[in-house]
């Protein structure tokens, strides 16, 4: 079930609605990277950018790199961009969202019959000089914030302590410094970039990490309430990813860890993370779900949690046997029962009618495992080191 979008803070959304109805424009408010931040009510006047932007609630490479052509950066007054009939884009004017000559983001107004005037864009100056602050005050924060967030996440036993000090000083760390984090990454192998935090409640910490996205939830007294939460938050999170990584995004959630152990966490959320991406590459086509948001959940990895302690090349190397390997690059109908066979605790029923075979087909293809592999899938020791090897190979 998609996650539903987080409000805009009211503040915002109230200055933004204003915007609209001082203009007469439907109006957006975006972040400096693009992100959504609030949108006005739109009647009939929308195009294909602004549906996807509020969709996506981020706008595509493609559309920053296109507005990024007419000067936007650097503009100190509003803009206007004209349209595209052929593309279905409306004309369109960019008011700079700007506080004390630093540009903290944009309003974008659909004015595709010219109406808004210099004069309506006047009249609203200031409610756009009370964006700019709000803006302001919201980025400033959370740039101070980020550098403590890698900190804390950090191996460092110094660092973190400094880093979780800081965060207490600032109000951002819960009394009992108990939280759950999160890591989020492309399944393109790309860098996350950053995650519209304006979709997240204010006490979720956000911060780039090694390429990836790396959330700070603080937590309460229920851990499975906590970490269900946390999940929640990273689909959130994941999905507006997808506008630039549309071949999709995973998420890995840790269990509730004290403030002073995030490192660990860290490498919880990191293991589900990497188990995401293992399904992706060995998983059914239904599994890897291309351009879909897939979580994975510390309390819910199994035998994955084996990934928080090595990194997955090591692992394979650890457990993948030569006899596992002649599985694993051999017959794919032989590798997709085997797999079948051990997910299901070795139940003859349940494998032949998650295959759809009859249990007469199935018994002759564990007999042709066992001759490929070697293994003696009768004996509990040698299936586990088979399953573990197709698990993590």
């Amino acid at each position: 079930m998609p996650t539903p979008p987080a409000a805009p803070p009211a503040e915002l959304q109230e200055l933004v609605d204003a915007v609209a109805e001082g203009t007469g424009a439907p109006a957006t408010l975006e972040d400096r990277e693009l992100h959504l931040v609030a949108s006005s009510g739109h009647d009939d006047v929308i195009d294909e950018v602004r549906r996807r932007s509020i969709l996506r609630r981020r706008s595509s490479a493609a559309v920053q790199e296109l507005f990024a052509g007419f000067g936007i950066a650097g503009a100190d007054a509003p803009l206007r961009i004209p349209g595209d009939p052929a593309a279905g884009r409306l004309p369109r004017w960019c008011v700079p969202v700007r506080w004390r000559s630093v540009t903290y983001g944009y309003l974008w107004l659909l004015d595709p019959d010219a109406r808004v005037t210099a004069a309506a864009l006047a009249s609203v100056a200031d409610v756009v000089e009370q964006v700019a602050a709000t803006l302001a005050v919201r980025s400033r924060a959370r740039d101070r914030s980020r550098w403590a967030v890698g900190e804390l996440l950090s191996a460092d036993a110094g660092a973190r302590a400094g880093a979780a000090e800081e965060l207490a000083r600032e109000g951002l760390l819960p009394g009992d410094g108990r939280l759950v984090v999160v890591a989020l990454a492309p399944a393109d192998g790309a860098p996350a970039g950053p995650v519209n935090s304006w979709l997240l409640p204010r006490a979720v910490l956000t911060s780039p990490v090694g390429g990836r996205a790396a959330l700070v939830v603080p937590a309460g007294d229920d851990p499975a309430t906590e970490e269900d939460r946390a999940a929640r938050l990273a689909a959130r999170a994941a999905q507006t990813l997808l506008a630039q990584h549309p071949a999709g995004v995973d998420a890995g959630v840790s269990g509730v860890v004290a403030a002073d152990r995030a490192h660990l966490g860290w490498r919880q959320a990191d293991a589900g993370l990497r188990a995401a991406r293992l399904a992706r590459g060995t998983g059914p086509a239904a599994e890897r779900g291309t351009g879909e948001v897939d979580v994975r959940a510390w309390s819910a990895l199994g035998a994955h949690r084996l990934l928080a302690l090595a990194d997955a090349d090591g692992l394979r190397g650890a457990v993948v046997d030569e006899r596992a390997r002649r599985l694993l690059a051999g017959d794919p109908e032989l590798l997709r029962t085997a797999r079948a066979y051990l997910d299901l605790a070795g139940s003859a029923q349940r494998t032949a009618a998650s295959l759809s075979i009859h249990r007469q087909t199935l018994y002759h293809r564990l007999r042709r495992i066992a001759d490929v592999t070697g293994y003696d899938l009768d004996d509990g020791r040698d299936r586990l080191a088979l399953h573990l090897a197709l698990v993590l190979g």
